[in-house]
């Protein structure tokens, strides 16, 4: 099945979306999607298929349209829809997800509803069921891997029909009970969606979020100043670069100018830095990096501090320590607290591509390794996989989430848009000199 000349995309999610828009730029190039989802939603994968309108996006939608030479395309396309959206405002998540599906289906490709389950070096598609495509390169937008959490959550507890793994799963959120205590693992962008959305069903109990440090996203301006471009550092050490970066914010109107500023140079950033410098930065500085990069919608910050003020949601610091079985959910200890709860959701955040089944598979097979961190599977500046001999594939390339820990900026919509250009260019290159 598939044709050798094929361009197959494992993932039809946000990424796996961006890619085939940009691919068949070229009305010649074929293109193939494999995902197991229903043509309706694709594009939409785990982040923008949320029904919930307090669900909002956390980039202002000028920054979102899906190709890269049409800046203004998403707001042109609310416009033409009737949805009164402006460049400066947070859309809902739904409607990006409505946009981008009608994008995908607007160009012309081959929908495979199956699950890859390995890659071969030919180029070769396995899919689950004995199935198998033919492509002349795969590239893989795998999105993000599932959510690990903290080791306290056991077998036993991972099977408790009131645990939920993965809260982004339709329904997943229908059997949190909302006459007990719901506890939320992690603070983060995917709590506090959360929490609304618990929030807004009428609950008599409160929500409860607990991460190690506490840190809840910091909240976008309503208008923000413009900084300007002028960061720079060469060095390859961790401390120095935060110490630069914590100098040029200083100059800035205001820190979240300077976050901006310098977003377009993260991934430049990231590769000089040392390995032993990126470790250092996972460990001690990464965690309060997301909360300033990755900030709340105002609309969104609003409703978290109310909830806040009225205790509907309680944030702490601290450790889980143990979870058991209670008499209707669990008993978590939390440090020296301990805390009766009806239900628990992960919302720890997403793992990496190397913990996906396709990614595993990759890295049993040799096609693939790790990433010098460890976070995910290792890609050269092209985004070219490299395997397990340190050489980069002429076959096999990764866009979005599937790079993350060889990139650093390569999750959200602007950089994954620049990513499918510059692959679809690729792609046209290679074929002309003629490689496989």
């Amino acid at each position: 099945m598939g044709r050798a000349e094929a361009t197959v995309v494992v993932g039809g999610g946000c990424s796996g979306a961006l890619a085939a828009i940009h691919l068949r730029e070229d009305p010649a190039r074929e293109v193939v999607i494999v995902d197991p989802a229903p043509f309706g939603s694709l594009g939409r994968g785990a982040a923008y298929r949320t029904v919930d309108p307090a669900h909002l996006l956390n980039s202002r939608a000028a920054a979102m349209s899906a190709l890269a030479d049409e800046p203004g395309d998403f707001v042109d396309w609310c416009r033409d829809q009737g949805v009164p959206v402006g460049p400066a405002d947070f859309a809902a998540r739904r409607v990006f997800g409505d946009y981008l599906h009608d994008r995908l289906r607007r160009v012309s490709f081959v929908h495979v509803r199956a699950v890859a389950t390995r890659v071969r070096a030919d180029g070769t598609v396995l899919l689950r069921g004995g199935g198998t495509l033919s492509a002349g390169r795969v590239v893989l937008a795998l999105g993000h891997g599932a959510p690990a959490g903290p080791l306290a959550i056991t077998s036993a507890v991972r099977t408790h029909p009131y645990y939920v793994g993965n809260p982004w799963l339709p329904g997943a959120l229908e059997r949190v009970p909302g006459d007990l205590p719901a506890l939320l693992i992690g603070t983060g962008l995917t709590a506090l969606d959360v929490a609304l959305t618990l929030g807004g069903r009428g609950r008599r109990a409160p929500v409860l979020a607990v991460s190690r440090r506490g840190l809840v996203p910091q909240p976008h301006l309503e208008r923000q100043p413009p900084g300007d471009a002028a960061f720079a550092y060469h060095g390859t050490d961790a401390a120095g670069l935060l110490r630069a970066v914590r100098a040029y914010a200083a100059t800035q109107p205001d820190w979240r100018s300077a976050v901006d500023a310098i977003r377009p140079q993260i991934d430049r950033l990231w590769w000089q830095l040392s390995v032993d410098a990126r470790q250092r930065f996972l460990r001690h500085v990464a965690a309060y990096w997301e909360v300033h990069r990755h900030r709340m919608a105002p609309g969104v910050a609003e409703q978290v501090q109310r909830m806040r003020a009225t205790g509907a949601l309680r944030i702490t610091a601290g450790k889980i320590r143990a979870i058991r079985r209670g008499e209707r959910g669990f008993v978590v200890t939390v440090g020296d607290e301990t805390w009766p709860v009806g239900a628990i959701v992960n919302c720890t955040g997403p793992g990496g591509a190397a913990t996906t089944t396709l990614g595993r598979a990759l890295l049993d097979d040799g096609l693939a390794r790790r990433d010098a961190t460890g976070i995910g599977l290792d890609v050269d500046g092209l985004g070219r996989l490299i395997d397990r001999g340190g050489e980069p594939s002429e076959r096999l390339f990764a866009v979005g989430p599937t790079r993350r820990g060889a990139w650093w900026e390569t999750t959200a919509v602007p950089e994954i848009r620049a990513q499918a250009k510059a692959l679809s260019e690729l792609v046209g290159s290679t074929a002309l000199a003629g490689l496989p």
